[in-house]
């Protein structure tokens, strides 16, 4: 009897115990605030300024730097050419090899409408201005010079004698149309290259005034510069070129130096078949 106590006993503590659980009871989850932290600001650099591209023009009386590159022919020449061969072309490859130097030193071109309003009306210019003229109209300003100038956007600025166009060695009319469309400065040099000294007043005067007149007619645009040739002028054939409306003329005399009160007899750099980079480099202000 005793003995089936004991086991009575022993089964009803057993129901009384706390059942084993078969999985653990999830951790407890903290709630996500609903507050934005505020941001940790951190100081920053001065704020830099890039140097202003344009250059203001020179005080009255006073001179500015405005190189005004002058080109010829632009062909090779052979060993035995003549000294005046040499001094009036470049090869080829030297113009495209002057072009690329141009266009890595952040050289840019300007019309000679820019060059008399930053003179006269102290319009600003791009920081390294510069121009770039071709003489007469040879053939090689549309097969040469054109396509390099285009490859580096440039705009070159075109004297051009009109007697001549359409023939052989010189520019048709159809490419010195196209260049004017694509941008080119197309400016005058007379109808038939004399020497403007030595002609009749009439006569030199038609030279200056009809070239003018019939590059207007054929562009539908203003001719405002002129080109002396073989730089010759003095004053009477200065104050022709000023009678026929033009409002600058250029010279063969060596400089960049431009003034306001010169706007008739600027000045350029000729570039010639023996110069170097370094020669023509050299020539540049500044490099």
């Amino acid at each position: 009897m005793k003995r089936k106590l004991l086991c009575l006993s022993l089964i009803i503590l057993s129901a009384c115990a706390a059942p084993e659980l078969a999985t653990p009871l999830p951790s407890p989850t903290l709630a996500t605030p609903t507050e934005t932290p505020t941001p940790i600001v951190l100081p920053t650099a001065a704020p830099t300024f890039a140097p202003t591209p344009f250059i203001t023009a020179p005080a009255p009386n006073q001179a500015a730097t405005i190189p005004i590159l002058m080109y010829h022919h632009l062909k090779e020449l052979p060993a035995h050419a003549s000294e005046l061969d040499l001094t009036w072309t470049v090869a080829p490859e030297n113009f495209r090899a002057q072009m690329q130097w141009l266009a890595e030193r952040g050289y840019q071109t300007i019309s000679m409408t820019q060059v008399v309003a930053h003179l006269k009306a102290r319009k600003p210019l791009p920081r390294k201005p510069i121009v770039i003229s071709f003489d007469d109209g040879w053939r090689e300003g549309y097969a040469v010079a054109f396509p390099a100038l285009k490859r580096y956007n440039f705009a070159g600025t075109y004297y051009i004698y009109t007697h001549p166009l359409g023939s052989a060695a010189y520019l048709s009319r159809a490419q010195v149309k196209e260049m004017a469309a694509a941008g080119m400065d197309i400016q005058a040099h007379t109808l038939t290259h004399p020497h403007l000294r030595t002609v009749a007043p009439d006569a030199a005067f038609k030279e200056i005034v009809d070239s003018k007149t019939i590059l207007e007619k054929e562009l539908s645009q203003p001719i405002t510069s002129f080109a002396y040739p073989f730089g010759e002028y003095n004053a009477a054939v200065l104050e022709m070129v000023k009678r026929a409306g033009f409002t600058s003329a250029v010279t063969i005399n060596p400089g960049y130096r431009q003034r306001a009160d010169e706007l008739f007899t600027l000045h350029r750099i000729r570039v010639s078949y023996r110069d170097s980079l370094s020669d023509f480099a050299a020539r540049l202000p500044g490099e």
